[in-house]
């Protein structure tokens, strides 16, 4: 038994090693496919939402793991504003579709994200993150502030794609349809963006 405790204390550790995590709000449940990041269980059928401060990227852990990693201090007790139930679609089709990155991305066409980290150890800075959807394309501003500088970086990302298909026996090139990837995309540029020239001490006026 004392083996057992030992592994799934160390899998935790490791889950957690090198994270910032503070609690979303809300919970999310009725996912019958859903398993915790943290060990790996699919038992869980109830899931809370995990934010990296350092990297903004979700995760979402069973209340057992979520406990333990409270109680160890791997785990702020502030909360971020964010809901986990928008975070954990948003995370899910990010993985479906293969993307890393910092899913600082709204879930509607035209919406924005303005989120304090949970305390100032966490992260310098307030994101805020706006995307723009037209006919054929999606524009994103991303704009990173800590009260006495501002970064700010735009993205685009064409809503359609010409792509090879096959048909008949022969390649034929269509315009193909992805406005939830181009929605993702042009955030996480635009976000990707602000965070280097953060990083290199751009002047407060650029853009």
């Amino acid at each position: 038994m004392r083996t057992m405790i030992s592994s799934y204390e160390e899998t935790l550790t490791q889950f957690a090693e090198g994270k910032r995590l503070g609690r979303l709000t809300r919970a999310v449940g009725g996912q019958s496919d859903a398993s915790c990041d943290a060990c790996g269980s699919t038992l869980p059928r109830t899931l809370f939402g995990l934010k990296d401060g350092a990297t903004g990227r979700c995760f979402f852990v069973g209340q057992n793991c979520l406990a333990w990693l409270m109680e160890s201090g791997l785990v702020a007790r502030a909360r971020y504003r964010q809901s986990a139930v928008i975070a954990y679609r948003l995370e899910m089709e990010l993985r479906r579709n293969g993307l890393n990155g910092d899913p600082e991305v709204p879930s509607d066409e035209a919406a924005q994200l303005d989120e304090p980290a949970p305390s100032a150890r966490f992260s310098p800075f307030r994101r805020t993150v706006l995307v723009v959807v037209s006919s054929n394309e999606c524009r994103a501003l991303a704009r990173l502030s800590d009260g006495q500088r501002s970064v700010s970086s735009r993205a685009s990302e064409p809503r359609w794609r010409l792509e090879w298909s096959r048909l008949d026996g022969g390649l034929v090139l269509q315009r193909v349809w992805r406005p939830r990837r181009a929605l993702t995309a042009s955030a996480l540029k635009a976000y990707r963006r602000a965070r280097a020239l953060w990083r290199m001490g751009a002047d407060p006026r650029s853009g």
